[in-house]
């Protein structure tokens, strides 16, 4: 497989003399690799990142351009992970990975409708590579279909695969923009895949993001969840928004039990049914608005009281 690169660079602040704060770097880094990373699982194998489960990305430095600080990234051939997803990447194209992080950055930073046109032009890229992969990987993808045919309980469409992973990538992209606008480090970071256009996240943008992710907690207590069968994957639930009549919230996950694959959240997902939990509230600006799980309680069945 030929190198397909990525590259971010820092410009401004520190960056001018070739320097960046470490701390804020590696946090950048961090970042960067989380959103690269999701988007190549879910083009690849098609479903949404075990909690944990990284792509392989190699890091490699380049003699720095004046006034900046540059860092390249490149598509690993060799990789258990991706197994037969290997072509499909070859055919799609390192564009496909700008038009993720930019969604995930346009999310955070409020421009919804940039967002959805993402969305529908990377599933679109992602169905043409399918079709185009030469009939020698045609068999080899049916059967990694067929063995990883019980990763969810139910088959997610491509967009959204998409659209639940860039909402729920808040943190990365927090970690990302993280050396842009704060101690003087940089004013801007760029970020380049193959010939797509330059992402540019200014210090507005970051602190767009960053303000996006302030939420006022309340301190863990039972509660009474009703969850909404079959929304559900390694490290969120959908429920109900127990404050909303009509709405509905992924609901966070951090009981360990959630990892195995049959656990008293999916069993009860697949009724609609009411469970108590431990969980704790987060606000924003007043409205609820996200749900973190501790730990499960107990099922509610409808002659309990």
């Amino acid at each position: 497989m030929a190198e397909q690169q990525i590259v971010v660079s820092y410009d401004g602040g520190d960056a001018r003399h070739h320097a960046i704060e470490a701390r804020l770097f590696g946090q950048s880094l961090q970042g960067l690799d989380r959103m690269v990373s999701d988007c190549l699982v879910i083009l690849t194998v098609e479903r949404l990142p075990k909690r944990g489960e990284r792509a392989p990305l190699l890091l490699k430095a380049r003699a720095p351009e004046a006034g900046s600080v540059t860092v390249a990234q490149l598509l690993q051939q060799a990789s258990d992970l991706l197994g037969i997803g290997v072509p499909i990447l070859q055919a799609i194209g390192p564009e496909v990975v700008s038009y993720y992080v930019g969604a995930v950055l346009d999310h955070f930073r409020g421009k919804d409708e940039a967002v959805e046109t993402a969305i529908r032009k990377m599933a679109e890229m992602h169905q043409i590579a399918l079709q185009t992969i030469a009939t020698v990987h045609r068999e080899s993808i049916d059967a990694m279909r067929q063995v990883d045919a019980h990763r969810h309980a139910e088959v997610m469409g491509m967009q959204d695969l998409l659209r639940t992973a860039i909402r729920g990538s808040g943190p990365a992209a927090v970690d990302y923009v993280a050396p842009v606008g704060l101690d003087r480090s940089v004013d801007t970071a760029t970020f380049v895949a193959g010939s797509a256009q330059p992402l540019l996240t200014t210090v507005d943008d970051a602190e767009a993001i960053r303000e996006s992710q302030k939420v006022d907690w309340e301190t863990p207590q039972n509660q009474v969840l009703v969850t909404d069968g079959f929304k559900f994957h390694t490290s969120a639930l959908s429920v109900q928004n127990p404050e909303k009549a009509d709405g509905f919230l992924m609901a966070e996950v951090n009981d360990p039990v959630f990892e195995e694959e049959s656990n008293p959240y999916t069993v009860a997902a697949q009724k609609r049914a009411k469970i108590e939990v431990l969980a704790r509230r987060g606000y924003k600006n007043g409205n609820l608005a996200r749900i973190i799980i501790l730990d499960f309680v107990r099922e509610i069945h409808d002659h309990a009281a």
